[in-house]
């Protein structure tokens, strides 16, 4: 074989293997609490945007004063469908039935933990009761046919000795029923590295928010709480999202969703999906 026609050959296969990777990715699902402000005056109106934007998959962390049956409804008009919800402590100590019912309706395949209650700083005795309430609702959940993903927010990082309070939340859950769902944004806004973190914990992190951070923004804070606007469009921020998603697919997060905290998200979430096009998702405009 000549060199020219090898080249030739080891270049197409290699186009072959990008466009697997690619492929691989899939296509980003919404956390539709990127669009609170315009669900909160107009759900029919907001929900047909989404899917004008090319989403099919949502995420959904609230009904906006509807019934699960009535916002299942509402989604199904703007032909979308929703893949996971999201459930707070109170409902998932006191309803928890209710929760499996409503995740039922909507179709749903994940229950998302958003927040663990806790007085100013997040502590180790926080951190064990979570552990426990999670381990008890991860079975409910996995009974009834759901999964179960607690979705950190930045003050589980405090130091322990562990490594951090979520290291010893790691340890203290049953990794057969609880999961994590990995927002990056939240991830690093306390210092923590996305990608050294998803490695720490291959066989834990379903789910992931992608969402980026303002240039410029100083990281550190164990707070949990960060102002909206520095939440910017994915890819235009700090993160090193082709670092992330690469192992993000080695250690196989099932599904991707934008989340965009920024008061001017509906100008972001198209620059979000057009640079997430060309990291390997396919994006597309809905008719």
């Amino acid at each position: 074989m000549n060199l020219s026609r090898r080249s030739l050959l080891l270049a197409f296969g290699a186009s072959l293997f990008a466009s697997a990777a690619r492929k691989s990715l899939g296509t980003p699902g919404l956390e539709i609490y990127s669009l609170r402000r315009e669900l909160a005056k107009d759900i029919p109106g907001t929900l047909a945007l989404v899917r004008q934007f090319g989403f099919e998959d949502v995420e959904v962390p609230s009904f906006y004063g509807l019934t699960a049956g009535e916002f299942r409804r509402q989604l199904d008009k703007a032909r979308l469908r929703c893949s996971a919800m999201v459930a707070k402590h109170e409902q998932l100590s006191q309803e928890l039935k209710g929760v499996i019912s409503d995740a039922r309706v909507l179709d749903a395949t994940y229950v998302i933990y958003p927040w663990i209650p806790h007085q100013n700083d997040f502590t180790e005795d926080d951190c064990r009761r979570a552990a426990a309430d999670m381990n008890r609702w991860g079975v409910a959940l996995k009974q009834a046919g759901l999964e179960f993903c607690y979705h950190p927010h930045g003050y589980e990082f405090r130091p322990s000795r562990e490594g951090t309070l979520f290291d010893l939340l790691a340890a203290q859950t049953d990794p057969a029923h609880v999961y994590f769902q990995a927002d990056v944004f939240w991830i690093a806004w306390p210092g923590q590295d996305p990608v050294k973190l998803l490695r720490r914990y291959p066989r834990r992190f379903r789910l992931m928010h992608l969402k980026d951070i303002r240039k410029g923004t100083k990281l550190g804070d164990l707070s949990g709480h960060a102002p909206e606007e520095t939440s910017v469009a994915v890819g235009s921020g700090i993160l090193d999202f082709p670092a992330i998603l690469r192992e993000a697919q080695n250690i196989g997060v099932k599904r991707y969703y934008i989340e965009d905290e920024a008061p001017d998200a509906v100008s972001n979430i198209p620059i979000s999906l057009k640079n997430l096009g060309s990291l390997g998702f396919q994006t597309k405009q809905s008719n």
